[in-house]
């Protein structure tokens, strides 16, 4: 490295994108110094983000003696399906919400925002068919594909709380993040494909529900069209069943501490450890830094890299633009497929 020459890596920015942005440095620290000042209010005006069925009267409740306890607009309802998608319908019901590109450059798609609504409340639907009810958990083990943002908003709808586990884990990862979390539904694909090449998520899936006996649906996702062992009266495809089900799923009102989702660490350095996550804070927060981290503005089109098993993704591909209408980009892929230039092309394509 030290035979690198040293380059000046600072880059000035581009005027007329200063002149546009939502929070110059000024901005930024006013916005900060309310925040100290009046934490109750300016986080009070940030919450009016979300779709309320109750506005919280109760902002913040810390405490950092003995047990920790953080709580956010704890007496405030909501469901962050709603937030995410109902909110919109009337204003923005037509436009784009997501983009998806696939692992293959000649394969893409989209869908608006009232067809994603469609979508969530006949999976929302499908769930509650199965018994599955305010608390329970669903693990979704997908790939890089609308119906892994689809399975997320179907399950908060509910009030169920999903537990994505990263599609390129392997069978013990999924069956330990399975157990830990008690799901009794697992919602998965029947491949996927990453760099040209697939993966087995339905081999892998079934290896794991080995050790799974108390998962008793299983939905399959039917995204190569590769062949797949289904056992009967456990697994069911994910198309067959959203044509049978409802289009009209009214949202289950969640108190704003109750839990949104729970995701395992990598298990880099132990027993992976489940973090649990509620709806209210979670998705004011979502919201607030993608609009103004990212500097998000109307019309845009919004691009996180990330991969939706691990919270980045959670949080800037599906959760905060959707809470702020925009159209989230998700790609299948990765950078260096077909060949090193494809992020570059996605940006062109798009």
């Amino acid at each position: 490295m030290h035979d690198i020459p040293q380059q000046n890596q600072l880059f000035p920015v581009n005027p007329e994108v200063a002149r546009h942005a939502l929070v110059n440095a000024e901005q930024y620290r006013a916005m900060y110094e309310r925040s100290q000042r009046d934490p109750d209010g300016f986080w009070a005006e940030q919450a009016k983000r979300l779709e309320w069925i109750k506005f919280p009267t109760r902002i913040k409740n810390t405490s950092f003696t003995g047990n920790v306890d953080i709580k956010w607009y704890e007496d405030g309802t909501l469901n962050a399906s709603a937030s995410c998608l109902d909110k919109h319908l009337s204003t923005r019901g037509d436009q784009v919400a997501i983009i998806w590109e696939g692992d293959d450059p000649n394969d893409s798609k989209s869908v608006t925002y009232r067809e994603l609504h469609d979508q969530v409340c006949r999976l929302a639907n499908v769930l509650k068919s199965m018994g599955v009810k305010k608390g329970d958990r669903v693990a979704i083990y997908l790939p890089m594909v609308i119906e892994a943002a689809v399975a997320m908003l179907a399950c908060a709808r509910i009030g169920a709380i999903h537990s994505i586990v990263f599609g390129g884990f392997s069978p013990d990862s999924l069956a330990n993040r399975v157990q830990d979390c008690r799901a009794e539904v697992l919602i998965t694909a029947d491949e996927g494909r990453r760099g040209g090449r697939k993966v087995a998520l339905k081999t892998n899936a079934d290896e794991a529900l080995k050790e799974c006996p108390a998962v008793k649906h299983v939905i399959v996702a039917n995204v190569t069209g590769g062949k797949v062992p289904m056992q009967e009266g456990r697994d069911q495809y994910y198309d067959e069943l959203l044509a049978k089900a409802s289009p009209d799923c009214k949202p289950e009102e969640m108190n704003a501490e109750d839990p949104l989702f729970i995701l395992y660490t990598s298990g880099s350095t132990g027993k992976p450890k489940g973090a649990l996550h509620t709806t209210a804070g979670y998705l004011v927060w979502a919201a607030f830094t993608h609009e103004l981290v990212f500097d998000y503005h109307p019309g845009d089109i919004y691009w996180c890299t990330a991969d939706v098993g691990w919270v980045t993704g959670h949080t800037y591909i599906v959760y905060g633009p959707l809470a702020n209408g925009a159209t989230t980009l998700m790609f299948e892929g990765v950078p260096s497929y077909p060949d090193s230039s494809r992020f570059w092309q996605v940006v062109d394509k798009h």
